[in-house]
């Protein structure tokens, strides 16, 4: 048994009962014809590099497996036999991708196992500093329309009197 991995872009304009029931279809006929499926990643709706089938948007599956490389044809028979099928590849897993696909599924688990021990079950908040309607709103000193009033009089008074006399100094 070798291991596989395939990628089918299913239609994204299908309902998602739809989609499920193609990717269903796919586990069964790998089974049936003497694969194990080890992982299957819904990627989901993304947009395509360039349209396909008039479509901009398709719904991507990841599919790994061990099979027998006689099984390959006649999956990918299958895949071309569906219209909703946007596009498809399988590969033959090397080594080197196997281990880097079980490295990243070790780290995910000791992330995720890192994450349920740090963080509590229950988180209970308690303020140590009343809230913004509990405290007295800060009193912020205005100016008052007295003081608005005689500012700009004071500045047109005083430039009305330069003006005034600068006028005659130019004239004579």
């Amino acid at each position: 048994m070798r291991k596989y991995e395939t990628i089918f872009v299913v239609d994204s304009l299908l309902k998602s009962e739809e989609i499920d029931s193609i990717i269903s279809k796919y586990e069964r006929f790998i089974s049936a014809n003497g694969g194990k499926i080890e992982e299957i990643e819904h990627w989901g709706k993304k947009r395509l590099a360039y349209e396909i089938k008039k479509r901009q948007y398709g719904y991507y599956v990841l599919i790994r497996f061990d099979g027998p490389p006689t099984m390959i044809k006649p999956l990918e028979r299958e895949y071309r036999l569906n219209e909703s099928l946007l596009r498809f590849k399988t590969l033959l897993m090397e080594k080197a991708s196997i281990e880097a696909v079980n490295k990243a599924a070790a780290a995910t688990a000791e992330k995720q196992a890192a994450d349920e021990e740090e963080t509590p079950a229950v988180k209970t908040i308690v303020p140590d500093e009343p809230s913004v309607e509990e405290t007295e709103a800060p009193v912020v000193e205005t100016e008052t329309e007295e003081n608005v009033e005689e500012t700009p009089a004071a500045e047109t008074e005083e430039t009305t009197n330069v003006s005034e006399e600068e006028e005659p100094e130019k004239e004579g």
